[in-house]
């Protein structure tokens, strides 16, 4: 008898009970940041391990999934983080909104990644000087990429390679790759 026919049909309840508890620790999740305060459209969904550092001041757009392992923190009172409709975020993508982050709709941010919106300089325990990042329309972001304060947009259109850090804003419809990034193509 081989081990595929052996683990099948007694593995297979456990797959179901997996499933359907990841599914509630969806449900739980998002309605946890709805009644937080977080203002989420209908059919996003916010997967168990979703961690927002202020969700009143966090808003999701209509249709969007973000992955476990995504969080968002901010520094400040002033932090505000506003995800427009048909958004992907993938696992463990961290969103700081210390300067205001938006990220358009249709975007999608792979695994990994980080955007910051604020730099201390060359102090470390100066003060947060913030940089309010836009992630323009249809923008996808490659895995382990970080977009640094000082770009402070992605145009629409946007794609980022995967391991790029980007250092200054991105024209719509531009590739950009490396470390740091520069324009390797266009995407229209």
């Amino acid at each position: 008898m081989r081990i595929e026919r052996l683990g099948g049909p007694i593995l297979a309840p456990w797959r179901l009970m997996w499933a359907v508890a990841r599914r509630l620790g969806t449900i739980w999740n998002t309605t946890l940041y709805r009644l937080a305060g977080s203002k989420i459209g209908a059919g996003s969904q916010l997967k168990f391990g979703v961690r927002f550092g202020e969700p009143a001041k966090v808003k999701v757009g209509k249709n969007c999934v973000i992955w476990g392992g995504t969080a968002s923190s901010a520094e400040g009172s002033a932090a505000m983080l506003s995800i427009g409709d048909g958004v992907q975020i993938n696992s463990n993508v961290h969103l700081d909104n210390t300067g205001t982050l938006t990220i358009g709709d249709g975007a999608l941010i792979s695994e990994n990644c980080v955007l910051y919106t604020h730099d201390h300089g060359l102090d470390p325990r100066s003060e947060p000087v913030t940089a309010p990042k836009i992630v323009g329309t249809d923008v996808w972001i490659g895995a382990h990429s970080i977009i640094l304060p000082r770009c402070t947009e992605l145009g629409a259109g946007s794609i980022v390679g995967a391991g790029s850090v980007v250092t200054k804003s991105v024209p719509p419809g531009a590739i950009v790759a490396g470390a740091p990034a520069k324009i390797v193509g266009s995407r229209r």
